[in-house]
């Protein structure tokens, strides 16, 4: 297929892929230069594959954001992330397989690694985070990732270094994915950046004040269903309710005199004004839902489980 201007018009799927924290958000943000996808430095903050479409004028690069792929499957929700996460490379182009610089390829990403070797898609392993190991030291890394690679028979077709936080090196790894992808049609229009409802951005940037000011595991017991969404006057109306999984959470996530609740309030509002350009009005509800995290018709309704193949949008 060829654009206006007679060059070769390439779309394609691309998937983000890797274990928790390795700076996967943070890549389809710079992408995209939008958020599309919150960011906290706690591991598994991504609970859902997020869509972000990359517009150019010869085509369009779509990217699948994933969960961290991790071994701890003992609930509906850790089991709907790591499936989300696979699931995702199954028809993608191009796979993304990101490693931070500080920690290397570690046995559990070259047992991922393997795995992913077997769909149709070229698979790039992408060191992130060059910034946390010494200049000297990157090369030798790659050169001894692309050495294991060959004896573990692994087929990775290319070895990028970048920082996802800073954008270095993100171009020349765009250009080259772009390369890849096969010609054919845009799958999203043009003012399109990602596939997911108003409604459930606003629930991300909620859950990503209170995984913001929450300490150690609590966030994990936390989960943001938004109730009221209207627009009025000039404004945003939006009721949410914030699901903890004990009676005890409550009582943190509200804290004394419900000034916990407060903080993450104004936090949230203040960044869905600056998202939505607009003013807000945030309502906030602290309830207990035992075993959410095991309901997976609940979880269907936060938006957590699979959907619909996202090649059918026209």
């Amino acid at each position: 297929m060829a654009n206006s201007g007679g060059a070769v018009y390439r779309s394609g799927w691309i998937a983000i892929v890797g274990r928790p924290n390795m700076g996967k958000s943070t890549f389809l943000n710079q992408v995209l230069g939008q958020r599309a996808a919150i960011v906290t430095p706690k591991a598994q903050t991504t609970r859902t594959r997020i869509v972000g479409i990359r517009h150019q004028p010869d085509g369009q690069m779509i990217f699948l954001d994933t969960p961290g792929i991790h071994p701890h499957h003992d609930h509906a929700l850790n089991r709907i992330m790591v499936q989300s996460a696979y699931s995702a490379c199954d028809d993608a182009d191009v796979i993304l397989y990101f490693v931070a610089a500080g920690s290397g390829v570690t046995v559990e990403d070259w047992e991922i690694l393997a795995r992913l070797s077997s769909r149709r898609a070229v698979l790039f392993l992408v060191i992130n985070k060059v910034d946390s190991r010494p200049r000297p030291t990157l090369l030798p890394l790659v050169a001894t990732c692309a050495a294991e690679a060959k004896r573990r028979g692994l087929a990775i077709a290319e070895f990028a270094m970048l920082s996802a936080l800073t954008g270095e090196n993100v171009a020349p790894l765009l250009a080259t994915v772009f390369a890849r992808l096969p010609k054919g049609p845009p799958y999203f229009p043009a003012e399109q950046w990602t596939d997911q409802p108003e409604r459930f951005l606003a629930a991300e940037i909620v859950r990503e004040k209170l995984f913001l000011h929450l300490q150690q595991e609590l966030p994990y017991h936390v989960a943001v269903q938004v109730e009221g969404f209207a627009e009025g006057d000039g404004r945003l109306d939006i009721t949410a309710r914030v699901l903890v999984d004990r009676t005890a959470h409550k009582g943190i996530v509200i804290g004394r005199k419900g000034e916990m609740l407060k903080r993450i309030g104004t936090a949230a509002r203040l960044d869905l004004e600056r998202f939505f350009s607009c003013h807000v009005f945030l309502g906030l509800q602290v309830v207990v839902r035992k075993g959410w995290r095991g309901d997976t018709r609940l979880l269907h309704a936060l938006g957590y489980a699979e959907g619909e193949d996202d090649r059918a949008v026209s």
